[in-house]
């Protein structure tokens, strides 16, 4: 469903004028659609579902100017809408006097929305036509007697819309076609990377200067392409009221949801991996945090709950916090649940609190007492790490008991075309998120010590586990070597090292999905093409570390 106006939660309103673009897209769309219908009345006047058509855009445009602030066109169109209401009901017949009050209606509804457009105060008078529209209004002849001819409507000091063509500032366009650029720019990339290996060798220098404008030229395409492909995160929860509602509804509580930073944009195929994280996140709020009114009142805390979705910008990244009042995780408890899953004692009592809360995560372990209708069989929260994990994204929570929940997602901004380090294992390249790189080193053989369940090294006063990619694809392992080249990335929600064979550099990489079967490839979460059309893998460090 696209989004609309009247979907903007109300208690998002307080800054309207960052809605001002959207409300000039929307109420210039009914107005095409209102001089269109107005000539479709004029030439059948019975026609109820033309009639049934102009009030709901009338309607609609009262709404939002209401919502806006924007009292005179609010009330203007409330009394155009009440001409259609008459004559639906039969009150009035349509005659060429009602016909002029409604076109001058609209065309005076369209010179206020250039005003809105223009930053200009609405001061214009309108008080002859609202003294028509009474006029009409209140005529006693439910058919007006065409022996007595209207007196024509004096021309206003604005010029009307139908005395010219114009074309809208905004258009709309299918997600798919910018999905489409998105591909066709990756494979610029594509191309552009191979030019780049030609001019390695000996070519003219024109040559060169060339294909570093085309270089340049593809990087300002993707970026263009990448900023029409944003769009603000509120467009993924402004159903989120709702929902929250009827949760709290069937689940016997009472909570308000919050929202922070809602006018951040992301790429759209970053807020797709979003949906069920959100639903799943939310449920778990309403059905393990928030309390029940009364647990709430003996608690001290006001009867109603508070969820609070806080959006900001770092750099590259967004974070999303989501926060409830709620009671909080019972570590304690997790740790029972955690051991009768079959998690070693000695483990969970080695984890940090932040490893900790992360268990949360693992498949089928649930802290709910009782399985409902929305939870408790211990599935959700591993969906929802699994889809921020295979966007190259970090997932935390925090919580304290009796106080509440934080649930922190760390996001790229876009993830169609990334940064990445080249990597490679004999004659075979991978690549990863440069995102999750901290540093690439070479470490003495000597540095590296016995551990378990892995070696590690020291770096930083850090204890870094060392991981052999080697030995993950099950290769035998290098002979004389007495340094290790290594990737020390951060996922996982930990510090870790990958021992490789060699580094490669750093390309821009357009990153495809993977198809079936190999979506079900453990550890890769994509695939890219090189210049020289040999494919890579885009490796996932989370999956890599966990083994």
């Amino acid at each position: 469903m696209p989004f609309s106006f009247f979907s903007i939660p109300f208690s998002l309103l307080m800054d309207l004028s960052k809605y001002k673009t959207l409300f000039l897209q929307e109420t210039g769309e009914h107005l095409q659609e209102i001089s269109k219908e107005l000539i479709h009345l004029e030439g059948e006047p019975h026609n109820s579902a033309t009639l049934d058509n102009l009030f709901r855009h009338f309607h609609s445009i009262k709404g939002m100017s209401a919502s806006m602030g924007y009292e005179v066109m609010a009330s203007l169109s409330h009394k155009l809408e009440d001409i259609l209401d008459a004559i639906r009901k039969k009150r009035v017949a349509i005659s060429q006097e009602i016909m002029d009050v409604l076109l001058n209606g609209s065309d005076i509804l369209q010179a206020f929305t250039k005003m809105v457009a223009d930053d200009k105060p609405l001061d214009m008078d309108i008080s002859f036509l609202l003294s028509r529209i009474n006029t009409v209004l209140t005529a006693k002849e439910s058919v007006p007697q065409p022996s007595i001819p209207s007196a024509p409507i004096p021309p206003f000091s604005v010029q009307p819309a139908a005395q010219g063509l114009s074309l809208p500032t905004m258009i709309k366009v299918d997600s798919g076609i910018f999905d489409g650029f998105m591909g066709a720019v990756g494979e610029l990339f594509t191309v552009g990377s191979r030019l780049k290996e030609f001019t390695a060798k000996s070519y003219p220098v024109e040559f060169h200067e060339a294909v570093h404008h085309l270089g340049k030229t593809i990087e300002g395409l993707n970026q263009a392409v990448i900023t029409a492909r944003m769009i603000p995160f509120d467009e993924l929860t402004q159903n989120l009221p709702r929902i929250v509602r009827d949760m709290c509804k069937k689940a016997g509580k009472d909570a308000e949801l919050v929202m922070h930073g809602g006018d951040v944009k992301l790429d759209r195929a970053v807020l797709e991996h979003l949906t069920d994280p959100f639903v799943h996140i939310i449920r778990n709020a309403i059905d393990h945090g928030i309390e029940s009114p009364e647990e709430r009142i003996q608690s001290n805390k006001p009867p109603k709950g508070r969820i609070t979705i806080a959006v900001a910008r770092e750099r590259d990244n967004v974070i999303i916090e989501i926060t409830d009042d709620g009671r909080g995780i019972d570590t304690n408890r997790l740790k029972e649940k955690a051991a009768q899953s079959g998690i070693s004692k000695e483990k969970i009592e080695k984890m940090a609190d932040r490893e900790l809360l992360l268990l949360v995560c693992a498949p089928g372990l649930s802290l709910a007492k009782e399985i409902t209708e929305t939870s408790g069989r211990g599935v959700g929260m591993d969906v929802v790490k699994g889809n921020i994990e295979s966007i190259g994204g970090r997932l935390e929570i925090s919580s304290q008991l009796n106080k509440g929940t934080k649930i922190i997602l760390e996001l790229p901004v876009t993830i169609s075309i990334i940064k990445v380090l080249l990597i490679s294992i004999s004659n075979q390249l991978f690549a990863l998120p440069i995102s999750k790189v901290m540093k690439v080193i070479d470490v003495s053989k000597s540095d590296i010590r016995d551990g378990s369940p892995y070696p590690y090294f020291v770096y930083k006063d850090m204890e870094i586990p060392v991981i052999g990619l080697r030995n993950l694809l099950m290769m035998p392992p290098l002979e004389d070597r007495d340094t290790l080249p290594v990737v020390i990335i951060d996922a996982k929600d930990k510090i870790s090292a990958i021992v490789v064979d060699d580094f490669e550099g750093e390309m821009d990489a357009y990153v495809k999905p993977l198809s079936r079967p190999m979506v079900r490839m453990n550890g890769i979460i994509g695939v890219t093409v090189l210049g020289d059309g040999r494919p890579v893998f885009l490796l996932d460090p989370a999956t890599l570390i966990s083994g």
